[in-house]
């Protein structure tokens, strides 16, 4: 009886850890997901699929989720996930991803390999957090840089040519009082 009762136990412990996982993999703001070591999609969270639309059948797979990326990033962010699939190393971008509004946007992808005792990678876990906020700001501060920049050089020209207009006039003026 005492060894079933520990099984019980040991089962109950084991369900209340995978349910607590559940709720803090959903509660986060993040999209979290998990893939195998070959970078086979087997896990999304809740807003995952709420973000995109796509059931989790529909989300897993090995290249399902660069086809909710922005088409000019989906090439950089395949190679810098090959990059990291085939180094084993920390694997970081900035990339748009497709809601299921028919918008992009902005998150900043990151995964963490989980290795085994031999060292080889037994799982990846990653997240996306969602920076687009971050990144309109980052842009009007970038373009914002560009005019000021291109109103200073606008200004730098007039000052010049108002400089060589005065020397000028003032290059006459000595003529003239040469006279």
């Amino acid at each position: 009886m005492l060894h079933s009762e520990s099984v019980s136990s040991e089962e109950h412990i084991r369900r209340q850890a995978e349910e607590n996982f559940h709720f803090f993999a959903d509660f986060i703001p993040q999209l979290v997901w998990f893939t195998d070591p070959t970078g086979f999609h087997t896990y999304f969270n809740q807003r995952w699929i709420d973000f995109t639309g796509y059931s989790l059948a529909d989300s897993v797979g090995p290249d399902m989720w660069n086809n909710l990326l922005h088409p000019d990033d989906q090439t950089r962010a395949r190679q810098v996930w090959g990059h990291s699939l085939a180094t084993g190393e920390f694997y970081e971008i900035e990339y748009r991803f497709k809601a299921k509004n028919g918008d992009y946007r902005w998150f900043l992808g990151q995964a963490q390999p989980q290795f085994d005792e031999a060292g080889q990678i037994r799982q990846w876990f990653g997240t996306c957090t969602d920076i687009h906020d971050q990144k309109l700001t980052e842009f009007a501060l970038r373009k914002r840089e560009q005019d000021l920049e291109r109103a200073y050089a606008d200004l730098e020209v007039k000052v010049t040519f108002r400089t060589l207009e005065l020397e000028r006039q003032v290059q006459e003026l000595r003529q003239r009082l040469g006279e």
